[in-house]
């Protein structure tokens, strides 16, 4: 398949110069969400055609991996356009079901597995995934080897939060000058956009850059702070990844009794905490006017532990804090991990690369390998 059938995400300049605009920028860090962002591979005519070719050559279709180097390539060339500007990469994407999540709710992401993918045979359905899964490897060994580019894979841990660990924890550069830019239309990404922090989403009608102020324009068109999206989620709930909020409460009514919640809870910092902890969430004492809703979400907390359980399910902060001060050996392994791949400067230059790829028979497009090796000149003072 062309490269350009797979990953269409594509921005235009005017969009990337728009976010330069916002401030005094001449950095950006981009952060690909690889699975949203490359969604055409589970359309189905991407799917027969992947598996076709890799029968018909007796080769792995590499089309998913030359795309992402094409992506990059693109911004690249965008960068050396821009003269001034320097851009870095981070890819995220997971491997297997998310433990940490499935130990809180069997049902997390039921509705997003893939049963018989169009009615393709099962022998052809295990090979696309294990096609898939070979190009996210190459992704993973080959581009953490190119310079400015990080690629995080997460085994058995839900990879969404990497771009907010990243950034609220201080691993990559937050400096005032630098624009932080996440790619992908998963509104769960939407706690990611803060100062400096932007989120640009795509789709086959729009393409629009989210900034701080804005999230809940884009996500329940509804006015709330940004900073109490996880808790608003907990209650509504997310279809898209199974996370069952509380029966008949929706976008408008919690827009009337966020203030009342977030009062109850002591504030976004104490529930994190409480969450954390296995300690009560609400502060009765601090329920004041009573309402119908309000007794619906108390009644569920109380029975199900409704809102501590999706707070666990969808919040980046909890999950951070988790990652923060792990108490299971797999936990301190996924810390290490990311630590490691951020500090690992091993890289490979260019030659040896086309070699590498000319062997794995990965056929990319013209000069698109070239232009993400190269580097401009530091002036002469």
């Amino acid at each position: 398949m062309h490269p350009s059938s797979i990953i269409s995400y594509y921005p235009s300049y005017s969009i990337l110069d728009g976010i330069l605009s916002q401030s005094n920028y001449n950095e950006m860090n981009i952060y690909l969400d690889v699975k949203n962002i490359a969604q055409t591979i589970f359309m189905e005519h991407a799917i027969v055609n992947i598996v076709e070719s890799s029968l018909k050559t007796k080769r792995v279709d590499t089309s998913i991996f030359a795309s992402m180097i094409s992506f990059l390539a693109f911004h690249k060339l965008y960068s050396i356009k821009r003269q001034n500007l320097k851009i870095k990469y981070f890819l995220f994407f997971e491997t297997g079901k998310s433990f940490y999540h499935l130990n809180v709710d069997k049902k997390y992401k039921v509705n997003r597995r893939i049963d018989d993918l169009y009615g393709l045979e099962r022998e052809k359905r295990e090979y696309f995934f294990e096609i898939v899964q070979r190009n996210l490897k190459f992704m993973e060994s080959a581009l953490n080897r190119i310079p400015d580019i990080k690629v995080i894979r997460m085994e058995n841990l839900e990879a969404d939060f990497i771009p907010y660990y990243l950034i609220t924890r201080n691993l990559v550069d937050r400096r005032p000058n630098v624009a932080h830019v996440i790619y992908s239309n998963d509104h769960d990404l939407y706690q990611d956009v803060m100062d400096d922090v932007y989120l640009f989403s795509k789709s086959a009608q729009t393409k629009k850059v989210i900034k701080k102020g804005e999230v809940f324009k884009n996500y329940l068109k509804e006015n709330i702070p940004d900073e109490y999206l996880s808790l608003v989620m907990s209650v509504v709930g997310d279809p898209g990844d199974s996370v069952d909020g509380i029966k008949g409460i929706g976008g408008k009514t919690v827009a009337k009794i966020i203030d009342q919640l977030v009062t109850m809870v002591d504030g976004m910092e104490s529930l994190y905490e409480n969450v954390l902890n296995d300690k009560p969430i609400f502060d009765l004492s601090k329920y004041t006017e009573p309402n119908k809703y309000i007794d619906l979400i108390i009644q569920e907390e109380k029975e199900n532990k409704r809102i501590s359980r999706n707070m666990k399910l969808v919040s980046f902060e909890v999950l951070s804090r988790f990652l923060d001060s792990p108490i299971k050996t797999e936990m301190i392994d996924k810390r290490k991990y990311i630590h490691e791949i951020l500090n690992n400067n091993s890289l490979t230059t260019l030659e040896p690369m086309k070699e590498v790829m000319n062997k794995l028979n990965i056929f990319l497009q013209e000069d698109s390998l070239e232009t993400l090796y190269f580097k401009k000149e530091e002036p002469i003072c």
